[in-house]
């Protein structure tokens, strides 16, 4: 029963009248598009007027760095972190969609990295508990009851899992409800959620979005996440099996809760950085590895082979680094990137062959008219590395989980609105 089940009755009738008139549809080809809103695009909740390109980039490097520090904290050994302890408005990238009936739209930041669908609490007729001896509540690490036996978070006392109708608006038109989609909820809490409604997790767990949609759409996602530099510019995230799911296709690994890929080595044009292949490997189950992560804008590299890189990296572009007090940044230079437009590129590579180019604007940043900085830097001394969502722009990338791959396709994401229109 719902929690909420006194609605009226003229109020239900109207209801269902609203939701009849929606045109329905199942998702096409096993797949749906979303659009994602970057967090400095004017359709952000998050948006500010008057902040500069200043203001933004230092934000996004204050925001990495604050990414990186959960992504490496530690969480319980089978890697289920269900604490929401990253908020909700530090999100890249959001995407709506609506819950329950009436339905009430959401706007969440997607997060690869966490295993379940967070947010506030709210009135539903289709809304529905679970009780601690369901199977559902058996999946959470740290499940716990309420007075009512209701299956809850233990850590705090005002979350509680539910299910309900989540209902998406795909960017190709049409209207895709899905029912009995579980998540976690909050009640009376304003301090994860402010501006932005939740998080929508995308992690590899039975909970996840992706793993309780994979009868209909497969456990497949893939994202498109544009030009970092242009908040307006198109992107998207696509559920299910879709027409850029290609391309040079890598071992996908999840280590505590974190999809990893096999790094092997670096290369600068035809030079291999002399870096030895063992640091990028995971050593202990709190260091080492190589985290893929759309939510965190930076890349990170083990501390060794981040000092590699930029001695190789300064030397190929001749460039001198200038002393900035402003503590976000590591390594900051005059000019602007046009002067080194010329660089013929960074190359990472990974297991199966799989070589990813990366050019100027995938690692530095337009500061002000006058100085760039670069968009990598040292991880702590754990050693673990971040490839942030800079690392990926230009390509879509398309992960399969019932494989274990994940695929990195040069595209511009405005080609995938014109194959959906």
């Amino acid at each position: 029963m719902s929690r909420y089940s006194h609605l009226k009755t003229g109020t239900i009738l109207v209801i269902l009248s609203s939701i009849l008139a929606l045109t329905s549809s199942q998702p096409s080809n096993g797949s749906f598009h979303l659009s994602l809103i970057h967090r400095d695009s004017s359709f952000s909740p998050l948006y500010n007027p008057r902040e500069t390109l200043y203001d933004r980039v230092r934000y996004s490097f204050i925001r990495s760095k604050a990414r990186l520090s959960y992504l490496i904290s530690r969480v319980d050994g089978d890697g289920g972190d269900f604490q929401g302890s990253i908020e909700a408005d530090d999100g890249e990238y959001f995407v709506r969609f609506s819950i329950g009936t009436p339905p009430v739209q959401m706007l969440a930041s997607i997060d690869t990295a966490s295993p379940m669908v967070l947010t506030r609490c709210l009135r539903s007729l289709t809304y529905n508990n679970i009780t601690c001896n369901s199977s559902n509540c058996a999946l959470l690490p740290d499940n716990a009851c309420d007075s009512s036996n209701m299956c809850s978070f233990s850590y705090r006392s005002n979350s509680l899992i539910g299910s309900d109708v989540f209902t998406f608006e795909p960017s190709n038109g049409g209207v895709i409800p899905l029912e009995n989609i579980i998540f976690g909820c909050e009640y009376g809490s304003d301090t994860t959620f402010t501006r932005s409604n939740g998080i929508l997790g995308l992690g590899y767990h039975n909970l996840s979005l992706i793993m309780q949609t994979s009868s209909i759409t497969e456990p497949k996602f893939t994202y498109c996440l544009g030009k970092i530099s242009d908040p307006e510019a198109k992107r998207f995230l696509v559920l299910g099996s879709g027409f850029f799911l290609e391309g040079q296709t890598t071992s996908l690994k999840v280590i505590e809760g974190k999809y990893n890929l096999v790094l092997e080595g670096i290369s600068i044009g035809r030079k291999k950085l002399m870096i030895p292949p063992e640091i990028f490997q995971q050593r202990t189950p709190l260091g080492g590895g190589v985290i893929i992560d759309a939510e965190t804008t930076l890349t990170f590299l083990a501390p060794l082979a981040y000092n590699q890189l930029v001695g190789d990296l300064e030397k190929e572009l001749g460039l001198a680094m200038v002393i900035w007090p402003d503590p976000p940044y590591d390594r900051c230079y005059n000019g602007k990137l046009s002067d080194i437009q010329k660089f013929r590129g960074l190359i990472f590579h990974f297991e199966r062959e799989v070589n990813v180019l990366l050019g100027i604007d995938n690692l530095f940043l337009q500061v002000d008219d006058g100085m760039f900085c670069l968009a990598v830097l040292p991880s702590p001394v754990g050693g673990t590395s971040v490839l942030g969502s800079l690392f990926q722009q230009s390509y879509s990338v398309g992960y399969h989980l019932g494989q274990m791959l994940v695929s990195f396709q040069p595209m511009q994401c405005e080609l995938i609105e014109q194959h959906l229109s």
